[in-house]
């Protein structure tokens, strides 16, 4: 593969034809940043019945769902998710936005390639009407829980994610655009 320099960063629109690419990138980043204590069968379930293709296909056909890619030299490197009219009840106006996912090839990390991402998903919501942009983080993130603040966005609160019959915290954060 070579070294790919952020340089030659192209960020586009995802297309049906990214669908194996992008499933396989977000398996990997999920898998990197919440499989730390190794495999146990709520994970398993969980990855193998909602990180697939097919999940991957019916986001792309979803009018409210916008999604960006970030490549290098034809390579997926990351990918940015919102969802347009997807409404907190811990944040504040109408017209919200959830950045639903923003993930980033562990190889690529510290390189801005994030940062391009949330701002292009950023002006697209901008231009589409939306105020405030929210996200959850999970607490075990070190990364997120840094990165979020210094791109301007501010932890509102708690909220708990369910897998199965587990509970797992998350901190919401929120930007007005």
């Amino acid at each position: 593969m070579g070294n790919l320099s952020t340089t030659d960063v192209i960020i586009r629109k995802a297309e049906t034809a990214d669908v194996s690419a992008l499933t396989v990138l977000i398996l990997q980043v999920w898998l990197d940043t919440y499989v730390k204590q190794g495999v146990k069968k709520s994970i398993a379930d969980y990855v193998l019945s909602e990180l697939t293709t097919a999940r991957t296909t019916a986001y792309l056909a979803q009018d409210h769902t916008h999604i960006l890619l970030a490549e290098i030299n034809g390579h997926l490197v990351g990918y940015c998710q919102t969802l347009n009219g997807k409404r907190n009840a811990q944040v504040q106006g109408e017209h919200q936005a959830e950045l639903d996912h923003l993930y980033v090839h562990p190889a690529f990390f510290g390189r801005g390639i994030g940062r391009q991402l949330l701002a292009e998903a950023e002006e697209h919501l901008r231009a589409q009407g939306v105020q405030q942009l929210w996200l959850t983080a999970w607490v075990g993130n070190d990364k997120a829980l840094r990165f979020y603040p210094r791109a301007g966005y501010a932890d509102i609160g708690a909220t708990i994610f369910r897998m199965e019959n587990e509970e797992v915290a998350n901190r919401i954060f929120c930007k007005t655009l």
